[in-house]
């Protein structure tokens, strides 16, 4: 036998109503509920079964009754909306043609008259400003009272035999009437006339029961799952299937994940954890019933019927795997107790635990520490003042002897769940669940896990959880790495960066790399979008952003939830290098080819790097000093690595290495400048790269990082022009008058030719002194060779003696610089080694 449910969702529009007529009526030919547009014709014949079938008030209805009944509570009348739910029911008929008249007047009669009832109680509980527990069961139940005629009546149109159950014949509870609970062996002994009945439907309305008096009770909200749960478990059913709106149970809330994946299958155990930590799929107490009779259950979604959906079953019926799901459950408080009175105290917790539960309140989580000095427990936080209420009154001795401090409450968290049969079987689970929020900036403020390790629960700030959230399902359940780019210039480097970002975006994504540009801005305008932009429209699309402030970045990138976003700094901007440390503070990484930062004070350095340790993000500036040439990596391993910087000589200009290349060959000086700055190798004003103050942030980069303290001031920055030579003005003026020296570096050019040597425009250090400026080198030197837009770095260390360690390559032109860029905003996913679910 197969029992149907179908919910709110499958309900809420007459022609939801008759899709779940037709799954209802092929289920009763015999027919695959996943292929009802086959012929649906009034079929008596012998393959037909008996169908349960279990319905919900229309979508949207009990919350309109709760809203009455608060009116009502209020001692406001709320007439129009007791109008609307009385004419949504009215107005479904109408558009029910498959009814007669006659049906349908019938219908009118019998709906009226229940809403008179309701119209009674609600009276009452106006005149008397209260509401007891029976009279609010009568109110919230109307709705599944209601939409149960209208089936029946459809049903029936199909020629369907209709057996409608009242609820106080087989669904017997005891205990609260709003949260009554089951009596299961009472529900199996009635069920058994059902078993038999010669009819094709046995209709039962959700949500509802009755005590031994025959009170009308309820299973608690969203509560028809459960009572869908109670038919199969009377009728002994094979299969239970749950439509709803979705195709099934997912990895993790779609609507917060949007990679979250359809599981195929759960066991009862998995499904139970899911639903128990906040997954709205199935109300938490589905599975029991189902569980002891080991009936299968399905969901399925009424709006796509041709999906499979999910199944849950016997643990041994499902393919194991690591991780099933994970689920957030928002709205909790956390209430501590500690103190002495709590440690090696028998029975304390006894009592903490007593004093809630008279409340009827449900612990969510428990965590305690191995002292016992203190204990944690989670709540729903509409419960957290009468817990609080309850263990004030049952530990006042404590509390006024100081045995007990005041209850610490976090009003303001949610729990992280990660559920699977298959987490106790491999090791490090707990490792990568907790890695994944820690690279997603997550604090953790309290841990869980049951002794079956079925589930491992971290209690995290709710203004946080949905930023873990995806971040765990990214380590659990995708192959695909995030990178969420905010880049900040589009000149020569970030136009360059973002023609790169374009043409490998394919490549990425065969790589397992997710990355999206979210942000683009230039020192006026600032484009976002959280979805990501297509790198090569994103500087047209700036003529339509806002206005750029690098604060109002910095707040939408911290206040959006982004799994990895990366400020990505291609200015030369000092506004823009100070920020670094804002988006540091922040936890967003930082990417910058702007030196300016890295060469402020030692102050400031220093803030850079503590801040991004203690916020466990990336700052990352390789082409600060070598555009996409390893230095700053490979200094950082040495100095790690136990040796010690004790001599370096380097080309740290691009531009320059070119220029001078030049004078090699005979090009006069001027001439080399002009080629220069004609093939985008220099800034637009040459004297910036002229001027050696480039080379001297560079130079001081690498002597900070070699673990020595300096500032830019300690840089002997020489002037590489004659004294009475005039470097003022604007450019024209001054490429205008630069002839005036090719004299003066060709006398040099040939006076060093003769002695087999050649002019070099590079940064040294040497006895604890930092000098940039011109270098003579003879052949032997390792810069002797370099030119054309060359970089080349020798560094003299213990090990590296008396032969130093050479980095040498191109460190000229944008393309260079941006694949530098590139090459450290990829750095950053290996903060998260996302990987497949086994």
């Amino acid at each position: 036998m197969l029992v149907m449910k179908f919910g709110g969702s499958s309900l809420a529009t007459a022609d939801r109503m008759q899709q779940v007529i037709a799954l209802t009526a092929a289920a009763c030919a015999g027919r695959h509920a996943h292929n009802p547009g086959e012929d649906q014709g009034q079929t008596q014949d012998d393959n037909r079964e008996t169908v349960g079938l279990v319905v919900s008030a229309l979508g949207g209805v009990t919350d309109q009754l709760v809203r009455l009944q608060s009116a009502a509570l209020r001692g406001e009348n709320a007439d129009a909306e007791r109008a609307a739910l009385g004419n949504r029911h009215l107005d479904l008929l109408a558009q029910l043609p498959s009814l007669s008249e006659a049906v349908q007047a019938q219908l009118r009669g019998a709906i009226g008259q229940r809403l008179q009832q309701l119209d009674r109680d609600l009276d009452g509980v106006r005149l008397l400003r209260a509401c007891p527990d029976e009279v609010q069961a009568r109110i919230l139940a109307c709705g599944e009272q209601l939409s149960v005629l209208i089936v029946e009546a459809l049903l029936r149109a199909r020629d369907l035999r209709v057996q409608l159950v009242d609820p106080a014949t087989l669904i017997r509870t005891q205990g609260p009437v709003l949260e009554s609970t089951p009596q299961l062996e009472k529900i199996d002994a009635l069920g058994a006339a059902l078993r038999t009945l010669p009819v094709d439907v046995i209709l039962l309305p959700g949500f509802i029961g009755a005590d031994e008096r025959g009170t009308l009770t309820l299973l608690g909200r969203n509560g028809s799952d459960y009572s869908g749960a109670l038919l199969a478990y009377a009728l002994d059913a094979s299969l239970c299937e749950i439509w709803t709106d979705v195709d099934g149970v997912y990895s993790a809330d779609p609507r917060r994940v949007p990679h979250a994946q359809l599981l195929d299958s759960l066991s009862y155990e998995e499904a139970m954890e899911l639903s128990w930590f906040g997954a709205k799929v199935l109300h938490p107490k589905t599975i029991g019933p189902l569980a002891l009779k080991r009936i299968d259950i399905r969901i399925r979604n009424t709006l796509n019927p041709s999906a499979p959906g999910t199944h849950i079953g016997p643990r041994q019926s499902v393919v194991p795997s690591l991780a099933r799901g994970l689920t957030l459950l928002d709205q909790v408080a956390l209430i501590t107790l500690s103190g002495p009175g709590m440690q090696g105290v028998p029975g304390i917790a006894a009592r903490i635990f007593a004093a809630v539960a008279r409340e009827q309140i449900s612990v969510m989580l428990i965590t305690q520490g191995s002292s016992e000095f203190s204990l944690s427990f989670a709540v729903p936080a509409r419960e957290q003042a009468r817990a609080i209420a309850a263990l004030e009154q049952d530990l006042a001795l404590e509390r006024r002897s100081e045995l007990i401090r005041p209850f610490d409450v976090l009003a303001d968290v949610a729990i992280l769940t990660l559920v699977g049969d298959g987490l106790h079987q491999q090791r490090g689970v707990a490792g990568r669940f907790f890695a994944a929020l820690a690279a997603t900036r997550v604090n953790v403020i309290a841990i869980a896990q049951g002794s079956s390790e079925r589930s491992i629960s971290a209690v995290i700030g709710r203004n946080e959880s949905e930023r873990g959230l995806r971040g765990v399902h990214q380590q659990f359940f995708e192959s695909r790495q995030r990178i969420e780019v905010f880049l900040i210039g589009t000149g020569t480097v970030g136009s360059a960066l973002l023609e790169q970002l374009d043409s490998q975006q394919e490549f990425l994504r065969a790589h397992g790399i997710d990355l999206r540009l979210c942000g683009v801005a230039n020192s006026r305008q600032l484009r976002l979008s959280n979805d990501g932009m297509a790198p090569a429209a994103a500087k047209q699309a700036l003529a339509d952003g806002e206005a750029f402030s690098i604060d109002r970045l910095i707040s939408h990138i911290s206040n959006n939830g982004y799994l990895n976003p990366v400020i990505v700094d291609c200015t030369s901007d000092a506004d823009i290098a100070r920020a670094q440390l804002k988006a540091l503070e922040q936890g967003i990484h930082v990417v910058t080819a702007n030196k300016k930062a890295n060469t402020f004070d030692m102050a400031f350095y220093r803030a850079l790097r503590q801040t991004a340790d203690r916020q466990n993000c990336r700052y990352l500036y390789e082409t600060n000093v070598g555009a996409a040439l390893p230095v700053i990596d490979t200094l950082q391993n040495l100095i790690k690595s136990g040796d010690a910087l004790q001599r370096f000589a380097g080309i740290l200009s691009g531009s320059l290495s070119y220029v001078f290349g030049l004078l090699d060959d005979g090009v006069a000086f001027s001439d080399a400048v002009k080629d220069a700055r004609s093939r985008g190798f220099t800034e637009p004003d040459p004297r910036d790269d002229l001027s050696g103050m480039d080379v001297a942030r560079k130079l001081l980069i690498l002597l900070r990082e070699s673990g020595q303290l300096a500032e830019l001031g300690d840089v002997d920055v020489q002037s590489i022009f004659p004294p009475d030579f005039d470097v003022g003005g604007s450019v024209d003026a001054f490429m205008a008058r630069l002839p005036q020296v090719d004299a003066y570096f060709a006398s040099k050019m040939q006076r060093l030719q003769a002695e087999r040597k050649t002019l070099r425009f590079a940064g040294e250090i040497a006895d604890g002194r930092c000098r940039v400026g011109l270098m003579e080198v003879d052949a032997g030197h390792p810069l002797f060779a370099i030119k054309g837009g060359e970089n080349a770095l020798a560094f003299y260390t213990r090990r590296y003696q008396p032969v130093p360690l050479v980095i040498r390559g191109y460190g000229a032109g944008a393309a260079v610089t941006a694949g530098g860029v590139f090459a450290d905003i990829l750095r950053t996913v290996s903060f998260h080694p996302a990987r497949k679910s086994d």
